[in-house]
């Protein structure tokens, strides 16, 4: 480029993609991660001077493999339930839309574990809503985590609209609901039980 295209460049106009590799810093990790994004310069503040921009490089995540999973995948569930949400984790930066769908079909394949039938007696298949629902009447203590599910329910149904404008961010409040479930569903109870355990033996091991 010659200097006089570049006194009439704008920043703006540049733009590219950028990789990503990196490594995991816990030493009983330590997963190497490999990514691919884009970039684009714009503006970051505007000077009190007259016509004087400051301008930033600004990186966008499109691709991480492996990917890092959105929520952790409890010990305790189901295999077909953690493949659901590595599947919803693969695609968070390629299509957040997409990854809150794959969020609700989390939920889905939850309810399908719990013996909540995906299709009525016509054959046809039954709406989330009617599964979760059923789910949660039958205990007593089911209609607050319903509520959670019903809250991820909502934002899978916004990703799937023609036009979806959820953010990563916004899929990642969706996977802090449903992890909060799970974490109700599946740890809670075995904290607790383990709890029992060490105050019946007064500890790790009972006292002579």
């Amino acid at each position: 480029m010659s200097p006089e295209e570049q006194e009439h460049m704008d920043p703006e106009w540049i733009s590219g993609t950028f990789t990503i590799h990196g490594q995991c810093e816990n030493p009983e990790c330590q997963q190497v991660v490999h990514g691919t994004g884009d970039y684009s310069v714009g503006v970051s503040q505007k000077s009190w001077v007259e016509d004087d921009e400051y301008y930033s490089v600004y990186y966008t995540i499109t691709h991480l493999h492996p990917p890092i999973l959105m929520m952790a995948a409890p010990k305790a569930a189901t295999d077909e339930v953690k493949h659901a949400i590595a599947r919803a984790s693969r695609v968070l930066f390629v299509d957040p839309g997409l990854a809150a769908t794959a969020l609700r079909a989390t939920v889905e394949v939850f309810l399908t574990s719990q013996d909540i039938a995906s299709t009525g007696a016509n054959g046809a298949f039954r709406s989330a809503h009617d599964r979760i629902r059923e789910w949660g009447d039958a205990d007593s203590a089911r209609p607050q985590l319903a509520d959670l599910f019903f809250a991820v329910k909502w934002l899978g149904n916004a990703g799937t609209h023609e036009v979806s404008d959820l953010t990563a961010i916004q899929v990642l409040d969706g996977a802090r609901v449903l992890d909060e479930a799970f974490h109700r569903l599946f740890t809670a109870p075995d904290i607790d039980a383990h709890a029992k355990a060490l105050n019946t033996g007064k500890g790790p091991t009972a006292n002579p």
